[in-house]
């Protein structure tokens, strides 16, 4: 299974590194290809301090979580989703979460599901058609 990952995941990976999320990253999906636009490496790099005082776990070892979790990822150059992708993106994220843009661009342009735990992301974007979506409690159901 190949799927889009949301920063929201990598995120509570890193503030709970022994969470099931880590294992289902590293274990359960070893053989999947984890995409996300090069925006998550942003947003992860801007909220490091932020992540470090939540997850209470040394700088070294933030550090080499985070060096394994990209190393994991497969981060894909914004400029290489289409604007049409963007733009199909825009119509269905602009009223939920406009930041999420580019991870369901993505998710268009490659065909993969798009993994979130944003719940309100989930519900707005199935309410509009788009399926394209899992969360992690469907993605466990797939994967046992």
């Amino acid at each position: 299974m190949n799927l889009v990952v949301d920063t929201n995941i990598v995120i509570s990976t890193l503030i709970t590194p022994k969470s099931n999320l880590a294992k289902i990253i590293f274990q359960d999906l070893a053989k999947s290809k984890l995409i996300a636009p090069y925006f998550m490496f942003e947003e992860i790099l801007n909220k490091y301090e932020k992540i470090q005082a939540i997850s209470k776990i040394t700088d070294n070892e933030l550090k080499e979580l985070i060096y394994l979790l990209f190393k994991r990822i497969d981060f894909i150059d914004n400029k290489l989703i289409s604007f049409q992708n963007q733009k199909d993106a825009y119509n269905l994220v602009h009223d939920i979460d406009p930041k999420d843009l580019l991870f369901i661009a993505l998710s268009i342009q490659t065909g993969y599901s798009i993994w979130t735990g944003d719940l309100k992301l989930h519900k707005g974007l199935r309410s509009k058609g788009f399926n394209q979506i899992i969360t992690t409690k469907e993605l466990v159901k797939k994967i046992e």
